[in-house]
């Protein structure tokens, strides 16, 4: 079986606990970024906090990670009051942008540019000094 046979697999397993000890036993970050890549957002949080909670995900995972969750609105100053209803969002989300401030994922090869416009960039930069430019412009993997 292939990488993309088992993912689809994994990803269509209804049992959490084989999903957690699958994820868990992962040791490979290309592997780990192909599931995000493939990750239903409507099925929740759970294999999206394993995934970051993996100790081989990457940087640019995580990032991806992020933005993919909406982390977007996280930086946006004039957004925070719309989602404070979304709890199980904002646990995740705090947790991952924590995470990513701490430096707490290894940062390899994998590269993620968020894609925010001029605009978008100069807003967040103005209503948030202090977040690190990796929000903004991204992660570059070497090589």
């Amino acid at each position: 079986m292939d990488n993309t046979e088992w993912i689809t697999q994994l990803l269509q397993t209804e049992n959490s606990e084989i999903i957690r000890m699958e994820i868990s036993r992962i040791d490979n970050p290309v592997l780990l970024h192909n599931i995000v890549l493939n990750c239903n957002w409507d099925d929740g949080f759970e294999l999206p906090s394993l995934i970051i909670n993996n100790g081989n995900c990457e940087l640019g995972t995580a990032l991806m990670l992020f933005y993919n969750a909406d982390g977007y609105l996280l930086l946006d100053e004039n957004s925070k009051n719309n989602v404070t209803g979304q709890k199980k969002w904002l646990a995740f989300i705090n947790m991952l942008f924590n995470k990513l401030l701490n430096n707490e994922f290894c940062s390899k090869k994998i590269s993620y540019q968020p894609g925010l416009s001029k605009v978008q960039k100069y807003k967040l930069k103005k209503s948030n000094p202090h977040i690190p430019e990796m929000f903004f412009e991204g992660i570059k993997g070497k090589d």
